[in-house]
């Protein structure tokens, strides 16, 4: 077989190689980067690799098994020496390689160059969800690395199985889904079996070997059983599974199709992904590719039931759906010379809207290109205030913000995202602590927590309890989180003087919104989907968070009056922005001005149950 050279990859492979850059040059916005950078720290500055938690002062009794130590050195290194651009960079060339190397090993087993491209578009938008900075990209790397490895070598093509030891080496010290490399090597090793009805003892020999290099890692076997005890997580009543989304599977209707907005580009295309690999699955069958048979159906499972596990069976399932486009393609010439013009357009147009941010405004998802930090998912301004106002002692924080917390705040937590370490029963007495005001206070009194921090998008009922208790003084509040401190002596030298309840009132002009009789018209569908394209698209989350935060709190004038800032700012495009101010109107009273809100719902989504709703009842009560 000839090997492939790169002039022979078309412009639509370079265009979908361009998407994948695009989609992972986005702000730092994990969650978790935080516990990530201030573990690489901790080991940069000489502590040693934890066995027991000494970042929650909530968690010091719970064992703390590191097995991604050597990621969050580098993140911690690259973070200090270049800064969040510095962690964007390399992630981003972490996602450029493992596309790389996917079409490379679609090439090297025979599939055209043509149908490559399509299906590499497949697997980048199927997985883009995925491209954070966290420490599975390098497993997915790795993963496509070892891929490689093994085609080659069942092609009879040289491959030097000798880099499975320091292949396992490096990933059994950067990730726990190592174990899941033991499972394509077993796949391998049988499927090959079956196939030439002998063992392939060279194969099998330096597999072990590989397995056996997952031992020197700073924990030993208890570092390589490990990742075995996170198996609970597939259980459909594990507390995890049931709360966190990216636990969530794709193909869960119910879940995902009923919130008003999700990545769904995303997973209608792993969907789609799924099929076809379904149908590559079964024509392997037919021609007895026992180890790639196994490889689909073994990495299909944890996909199907996580959504975080999708990448990895983009990883697997790509090549030989490749090289089964490949062969559709040679029935079909004529379709077959169109696609790399379809897929060129089609990922450069992509790319395009994800420039402008317009690929994710649409789905209303908080990513956002760019080099620094993502501030609309970071609590990095109430931080800021904490250290101006000089609140001191225990925070009792929520999940999300523990990692920012312990890393950026350099203070002990009370809960991060690290699920390996809080363990089912803290997590949940930590979910009652956040969900009861009994529990909340008892869990407050039990750590002396002196303030508390949380995103009251999240927990509106929170937000509520504890502007009505008398024990906590609201300090702050932005768009991403709100801060309350514990009632004492100087609770009120600790408040934020530019609090937006403090804030005088503006008088309502609604009639001259978009979309009102006497107002401009708002945008059609179509001239803000090409807009799109060429400018930068803005959601107003300010006005509109600090507008549902005064709606939690019953504050419907200063509700109403945030909405209506947000409205006017994004010229009415979006129409969350309506239905929202329409839930104020409705309960101020004004039903001929919420009345035109929910028809302006209804025109972007007829399917609003809510809206439909609503009008029925205004007609009634007018």
């Amino acid at each position: 077989m000839p090997r492939p050279r790169l002039a022979r990859v078309p412009i639509a492979a370079l265009s979908v190689l361009v998407l994948a850059t695009c989609l992972a040059l986005r702000q730092v916005d994990s969650l978790d980067v935080g516990f990530h950078l201030r573990a690489g720290e901790h080991v940069l500055d000489g502590y040693g690799w934890p066995r027991m938690d000494p970042f929650s002062f909530a968690m010091r009794d719970h064992a703390y098994v590191d097995t991604s130590w050597g990621y969050q050195v580098m993140i911690a290194a690259v973070q200090r020496a270049a800064g969040p651009a510095g962690l964007v960079l390399l992630h981003a060339g972490l996602v450029l390689g493992l596309f790389v190397l996917l079409g490379r090993t679609a090439l090297s087993l025979g599939a055209q160059a043509g149908p490559t491209a399509a299906v590499l578009l497949l697997g980048v938008l199927a997985s883009e969800p995925r491209f954070a900075v966290r420490p599975e990209l390098v497993s997915y790397v790795l993963l496509a690395l070892l891929l490689l490895l093994l085609q080659r070598h069942a092609a009879g093509r040289h491959a030097p199985l000798a880099w499975l030891v320091p292949l396992f080496l490096l990933w059994a010290n950067v990730h726990s889904l190592f174990v899941l490399g033991w499972g394509a090597l077993g796949c391998f090793v049988v499927g090959l079996a079956v196939r030439d009805r002998a063992l392939d003892r060279r194969l099998a020999s330096w597999s072990l070997a590989g397995a056996a290099a997952t031992l020197v890692n700073p924990y030993g076997l208890r570092g390589v059983l490990f990742p075995f005890t996170l198996l609970s997580r597939f259980d459909s009543s594990n507390p995890f599974r049931q709360e966190i989304g990216e636990l969530v599977s794709p193909f869960d209707w119910a879940a995902l199709e009923g919130q008003p907005f999700y990545p769904w580009v995303a997973v209608w295309t792993f969907r789609a992904f799924v099929a076809l690999a379904s149908l590559t699955a079964l024509r392997l069958l037919l021609r007895r590719q026992w180890y790639t048979v196994l490889l689909v159906l073994v990495f299909a499972w944890p996909a199907v039931r996580m959504i975080r596990n999708t990448p990895l069976f983009v990883v697997v399932a790509l090549p030989p759906m490749a090289l089964a486009a490949s062969a559709l393609g040679t029935r079909f010439p004529r379709i077959c010379r169109a696609i790399p013009t379809v897929v060129g357009l089609l990922a450069l147009g992509l790319a395009c809207r994800v420039s402008t941010d317009a690929y994710y405004v649409d789905q209303r998802r908080e990513a956002r290109t760019g080099l620094g930090w993502n501030r609309s998912v970071f609590p990095a301004e109430a931080l800021e205030h904490v250290r101006r106002a000089g609140i001191s002692g225990r925070p009792l924080n929520h999940l999300n913000f523990g990692g920012w917390l312990m890393w950026a705040g350099e203070t002990e937590t009370y809960v991060d995202g690290r699920l390996e370490v809080l363990g089912e029963d803290f997590y949940r007495r930590y979910r009652s602590a956040f969900s009861s005001q009994e529990a909340f206070e008892a869990e407050a009194a039990r750590w002396d927590a002196r303030w508390t921090i949380f995103p009251y998008a999240t927990f509106p009922q929170l937000l509520v309890r504890l502007s009505a208790d008398e024990r906590w003084y609201l300090a702050y509040v932005d768009a991403v989180a709100a801060l309350f401190v514990r009632a004492g002596p100087d609770a009120e030298r600790l408040v934020d003087p530019a609090l937006p309840t403090r804030a005088p009132l503006e008088p309502l002009q609604l009639s001259s919104l978009p979309g009102f009789p006497a107002g401009p018209p708002r945008p059609s569908r179509l001239a803000r989907f090409t807009a799109g394209f060429t400018a930068r698209a803005r959601f107003p989350t300010s006005d509109h968070a600090l507008g549902l935060f005064h709606l939690y709190r019953g504050e419907l004038p200063q509700a109403a009056t945030r909405m209506v800032a947000a409205i006017r700012a994004s010229g009415g495009r979006y129409y969350e922005l309506y239905a929202n101010l329409g839930a104020v109107l409705f309960r101020m009273q004004r039903w001929e001005e919420a009345e035109h809100c929910y028809r302006v719902v209804l025109a972007d989504d007829p399917g609003s149950t809510l809206a439909q709703q609503r009008l029925g009842e205004l007609r009634r009560l007018r």
